[in-house]
């Protein structure tokens, strides 16, 4: 099996080499009013894009597909490994209506269960006019500021995270953008009392998100704000009926995106807030939205994060670019938080990515990244990875 897969990324490697310049989404039926008809403007497309990672770890980490300074193994452990992948590759299928501003899209990616390749549903919404009804990217993020780089994580403060939701955006000038939506109560990740009561989370009221944009295509600002309500069901005896209780969490965004001249340019993004956690993409699902307070009936409070990153970006020339970045994150210091809990992380990197063609991209990438717990334990890791990557 080993060697067949080893052929199977060589094959795509080479592939990918020789591939020509294709387009962003590739149509597979079309069909458009003339002057004799009265039918419908609309298409069927097909997108996405095939990508081979070869990473080499010089510290054991947790998450093998992307770099999460969270996944550091601690005690630290210094070991060599190597991790081959393809399961960051998308596929896309999108109906659009022109003439009735309506649209649906489908994606899946090759995150499997237990580490498998196997397809994983990422996204699949409609779109009419200004609603979107489905799952997409969480209207409390910043995709567009994604730097040109392979790391399946990217800066490890990054908010972006895909959720069920019901958004409405309106443009209501031209460099003005806003957009608000309700998204799926049940994201919040809590920690629950480890006892003979069986506390339970218990989705009840969907989070709330606003957004607001200023700026072009390429340089703009976002603000956004975020409303979390976290439920659940506790009793004080185990005879007792469960009653429930709700707590908030909150959080704020700014990002941006600024172009210094055709060749160079910088985004940020910075966040903080209580019990928004799940909204970090290395943080999601780690339970660190909230957690009992032994000071007070194990009743849950909720935690703080700071997240801060800056990214550089550097065109050398018009095929060969370059991308630098650095983020941090800390969870606010509270006296009952267990000391394996993290306190901090931070992750930074460099790259350089050859573009022989507009949507093929060869480059190399250098992760570095640290973490540390409440007990202040600490480690740290590095990784260098080759990949290639071919959008259709």
């Amino acid at each position: 099996m080993k060697k067949n897969y080893l052929g199977f990324m060589t094959s795509l490697s080479f592939i990918t080499l020789f591939s020509i310049k294709i387009n962003a989404q590739t149509t597979i039926i079309s069909k458009k009013d003339n002057q004799e008809t009265s039918g419908d403007n609309w298409s069927v497309y097909l997108k996405g894009f095939i990508q081979a990672d070869a990473m080499l770890d010089f510290q054991s980490m947790g998450f093998k597909d992307g770099f999460a300074a969270t996944s550091i193994t601690l005690p630290q452990n210094n070991t060599t490994s190597s991790n081959f992948s393809v399961k960051q590759s998308q596929v896309g299928f999108g109906i659009e209506d022109s003439k009735r501003d309506l649209s649906a899209y489908a994606e899946i990616d090759f995150f499997g269960p237990n580490g498998t390749t196997a397809p994983r549903f990422r996204k699949g919404y409609i779109q009419w006019k200004n609603w979107l009804v489905g799952q997409t990217w969480s209207n409390f993020s910043d995709i567009s500021a994604f730097p040109n780089m392979f790391d399946f994580a990217g800066p490890n403060g990054f908010l972006f995270s895909r959720r069920i939701q019901i958004r409405y955006s309106k443009k209501f000038a031209p460099h003005h953008d806003l957009s608000i939506s309700l998204e799926d109560p049940k994201y919040p990740s809590i920690t629950l009392p480890e006892d003979t009561l069986l506390w339970k989370k218990k989705p009840l009221i969907p989070t709330f998100t606003t957004m607001y944009r200023y700026g072009n295509e390429n340089s703009y600002i976002k603000v956004g704000g975020i409303l979390v309500p976290i439920s659940y069901e506790r009793r004080d005896k185990t005879e007792d009926p469960y009653n429930t209780h709700t707590i908030l969490g909150y959080g704020a965004l700014i990002s941006g995106r600024y172009d210094l001249n055709p060749s160079n340019n910088i985004r940020f993004q910075s966040s903080y807030g209580k019990g928004y956690s799940n909204t970090n993409q290395v943080l999601d699902g780690e339970k660190y939205d909230a957690i009992p307070n032994p000071q007070n009936g194990n009743a849950l409070e909720t935690l703080s994060l700071f997240n801060i990153l800056g990214i550089y970006e550097h065109w050398w020339s018009p095929k060969w670019s370059s991308v630098a970045y650095y983020s941090y994150s800390q969870v606010g210091k509270k006296s009952f938080i267990p000391g394996d809990m993290l306190r901090n992380f931070q992750n930074g990197g460099l790259n350089i990515v050859f573009q022989p063609y507009k949507k093929l991209r060869i480059g190399v990438e250098g992760n570095y990244g640290s973490v540390q717990k409440f007990n202040t334990q600490q480690g740290h890791a590095f990784r260098i990875q080759c990949s290639s990557s071919l959008n259709f």
